[in-house]
């Protein structure tokens, strides 16, 4: 029986392929039979699509557990902006997300242009084939596949175990790191942008074919859109992997996260050579489109590595039937494109090259594009060598002792000529070139000077790693660059930015301005960025294995390097819903004690604890607590001939019996009504719901000065645990950041009170300076460029 969502994408299947018979009779036949009805078509398709993903949604937030995929990536008890993220978590739910979002950039262009023009026609031809394909990926991993189609289910009803008609109760739920704010952005940003990349591809597909001109203003925008979301999806990736994964940065050179900045690179590459091919339309006439459909080649080798299961990565997908498929796509559409790009080449006609001197700004383009290029190549190479040995060989294997020293080896010395690059062209001045050159090899000369300098630890490679002994020797050598090298073509870079930006500021024209004020701020992001990375990362200081007990709470403890961590408090709960309290209310206690006498149960948090011990031998060790459940606080108390750690802050439940007006004989206190409990009659409060969180509220010291605080929690939950970390930011740049790892030891034990000293708070401090001009670089990112595109779209709509 085919469920209604399948349903809707076989329809949708059927409209788009008549939407594009009906573009291909116009183009080859100039047939309008159909061709009248492509644009609607293609919107009606949208339509269903659309409807497809709101049914989806509708499945997960009502938890319906009929189909398999909301079963595997839900549960009853998330909230509901969970339950809403949790159709994108795997890989069913994305590959929906991607052609919605495809035909919703097919429904824009068809709305747009027409299809007035054949450029227009043939660019919604080859949108449409994609979507196309799209669609059957999405059918071949059905999102709306019934739960009971599952082998282990299929078996037990055989069986008569499971009735024919079984429904789970409730979902397996969502891996606990997706159980975070950034999953509700992330991989909408990232799918949007490898959706959005589709047109300048078919719109280079198209010009390479035809020459069909004004290709590069139909794609400009939409590249300008996906270089936008898929930066800022990388970005947010980045921000996610550091405040939850506990990568203690930003960027681990993870195979997933990798492979989707490889087409951020090579789109970057297009957008300069689009922006000098606009004004002559000769140069980059075959290396701008050749970026574009590079660009989205790569973005579907993106997919490969997410669903293929030979990377091996935190976000992958693992082994999936689609992964042959997207194989195929990759070498279909390399093939046409460098069959199309060398058919253009070779039909060139001979032109007189002008001369435009070494010095060029034309020639400096043609160096950034390639440097592009070749970050673009290591990035790729560094991920795909292990997995091709894999499949050739079958053997597993590294690119480096230690991964990262690959890329951060090779794509140093790159990285370095970009700036300088970057300097010099946002310099350039045709008037100036021989002054603008003496700066150049000025800051060059600097440049390698400072690689020489001898720092403690200020290198490429950490030399005090276990692997840079094992690196060869070319990882040695360049290992061992001084990064004082990264500051010339930075402050370079950063003033040429700064002059040209002064430059815009004086044009009179508001447009122009702001578009070129747009510019300057990508260029400052890229300097904010690079440096926030490599120094957060190089000069950080990281404090491991910090194990304090329970017991010390309050008491500043010296963790080492001049460093000191204060628990002020800790806590547990759930994320989802309030900690259920067994027994009796305490306000019903408190009403008619006379109605309880022994026996009585209750339960709440502890919010205050008194330990004595008495003078004379037998030693007997006696805890006052306060438990407040919320409707009122009373104390209890207990004794054991050992010493007892109970803790403020946690949740327990006991059972003992009711004395009103008892007087401590250690304390001298008259309680009016208090609990006589036993060890083993005291257990911690379980914490209703799938997903647990402990927090512990710290405070960070550095030489007996507060440096920052806040609060570390650790969630665990059936699918797994995730750590959020404490992050203090502070005004030079610098941030105190403190992951915890959930209480060591156990508060209870089997019913019996643990030891002194027998819980610990596990952490992990680090110090990382100048991240925030990280932080800072990305927004700039994201705010010019939306100017660029605001600027661009109101001189569309004056037109």
């Amino acid at each position: 029986m085919i469920t209604l969502g399948n349903a809707i994408l076989y329809i949708s299947l059927v409209v788009s392929a008549v939407a594009l018979l009906g573009l291909l009779l116009k183009e080859r036949l100039n047939s309008d039979i159909l061709a009248r009805f492509a644009s609607p078509l293609i919107f009606l398709t949208t339509g269903l699509l659309t409807f497809a993903y709101l049914l989806l949604t509708y499945y997960f937030v009502a938890s319906d557990f009929t189909y398999d995929y909301v079963w595997t990536y839900s549960s009853r008890d998330l909230p509901l902006i969970y339950k809403i993220s949790g159709t994108w978590a795997g890989q069913q739910g994305t590959y929906l997300l991607w052609v919605w979002v495809v035909f919703l950039s097919a429904a824009w262009l068809a709305q747009t242009t027409k299809h007035a023009n054949a450029l227009a026609r043939r660019t919604q031809i080859i949108t449409v084939l994609i979507g196309i394909y799209l669609i059957i990926l999405t059918l071949i991993q059905t999102p709306f596949k019934p739960i009971l189609e599952r082998p282990e289910l299929v078996d037990l009803i055989a069986k008569g175990t499971l009735p024919p008609n079984f429904v789970p109760p409730d979902g397996n739920g969502l891996n606990t790191l997706l159980v975070n704010f950034w999953m509700i952005v992330h991989p909408p940003l990232m799918f949007i942008g490898y959706a959005a990349i589709t047109i300048p591809f078919a719109a280079a597909i198209v010009y390479l074919l035809t020459k069909d001109d004004g290709w590069e203003e139909l794609s400009r925008q939409w590249a300008r859109f996906t270089w936008l979301f898929l930066g800022m999806g990388i970005a947010v990736g980045g921000v996610w992997a550091y405040l939850v994964l506990g990568w203690g940065g930003f960027w681990a050179w993870d195979p997933v996260e990798t492979a989707s900045f490889i087409p951020w690179l090579t789109l970057t590459g297009f957008l300069h050579a689009a922006a000098v091919h606009r004004k002559n339309k000769t140069t980059f006439s075959i290396a701008a489109p050749i970026l574009a459909a590079v660009s989205f080649i790569l973005v579907l080798y993106a997919a490969i590595v997410v669903r293929s299961g030979l990377f091996n990565s935190v976000h992958a997908f693992g082994e999936t039937s689609t992964g042959t498929l997207l194989l195929g796509s990759i070498v279909i559409t390399s093939v046409v494109s460098i069959a199309l790009g060398m058919k253009r080449y070779l039909g060139e006609p001979e032109k007189v090259e002008e001369d435009w001197g070494l010095w060029s700004k034309r020639n400096i383009f043609y160096i950034s594009l390639l440097l592009f290029v070749i970050l673009a190549f290591i990035s790729f190479w560094g991920i795909t060598f292990p997995a091709f040995i894999q499949i050739t060989q079958n053997l597993k294997v590294n690119v480096a002792s230690d991964t990262k020293n690959f890329f951060n080896v090779w794509s140093y010395p790159f990285t370095i000529i970009l700036l300088l690059a970057m300097g010099f062209c946002l310099n350039y001045k045709e008037s100036q070139k021989e002054k603008q050159k003496q700066t150049l090899f000025a800051v060059t000369a600097i440049t390698l000077l400072t690689m020489f300098a001898r720092t403690q630890t200020f290198y490429v490679l950490d030399h005090t790693s276990p692997f840079f002994v094992r690196e060869p020797a070319i990882y040695k050598l360049i290992g061992s660059i001084s990064l004082l090298s990264l500051f010339p073509p930075l402050i370079y870079a950063a003033a040429s930015t700064y002059q040209r930006l002064a430059d815009y500021l004086r044009l009179k024209s508001m447009r122009p301005r702001i578009k070129s004020i747009g510019l300057a701020m990508v260029h400052f992001g890229v300097v904010f960025i690079i440096f926030g990375a490599v120094v957060s990362s190089t000069l950080d200081t990281k404090i491991q294995g910090i194990n304090i007990p329970l017991a010390a709470k309050g008491q500043l403890v010296d963790v080492g390097g001049g460093y000191g961590i204060r628990v002020v408090d800790y806590s547990t709960g759930s994320l989802t819903q309030a900690t259920t309290n067994p027994g009796v209310r305490i306000s019903d206690i408190l009403t008619n004690p006379e109605n309880y006498a022994n026996n009585v149960q209750v339960s709440g948090k502890v919010t205050a604890v008194v330990n004595t011990q008495s003078k004379t031998p037998p030693v007997a060790y006696t805890t006052y607590f306060q438990l407040d459940d919320g409707t009122g606080t009373l104390w209890a108390v207990t004794q054991s001939s050992e010493p007892m750690t109970i803790s403020e802050g946690s949740q327990l439940t006991i059972t003992g019996s009711l004395i009103p007006g008892f007087t401590s004989p250690s304390t001298n206190y008259t309680y009016d009504l208090i609990i006589f409990s036993s060890p083993d009659e005291i257990s911690e409060t379980p914490a209703s719901g799938r997903y647990n969180v402990q927090s512990v509220k710290l405070e960070v010291y550095q030489n007996d000065r507060k440096i920052g605080s806040g609060t570390a929690e650790y969630l665990a939950g059936k699918g797994g645990s995730g750590t959020f970390p404490m992050v203090d930011s502070s005004i030079t740049g610098t941030e105190v950041y403190v992951i915890f790892q959930g209480l060591g030891g156990s508060i209870i034990s089997q019913g019996a009170i643990a030891k002194t000293n027998d819980i610990y708070v596990p952490l992990t401090l680090q110090i990382k300076p100048a991240i925030d001009f990280a932080w800072i670089g990305i927004v700039l990112f994201a705010i010019g460029i939306i100017l660029i595109m605001a600027m661009k779209t109101r001189k569309m709509q004056d037109d």
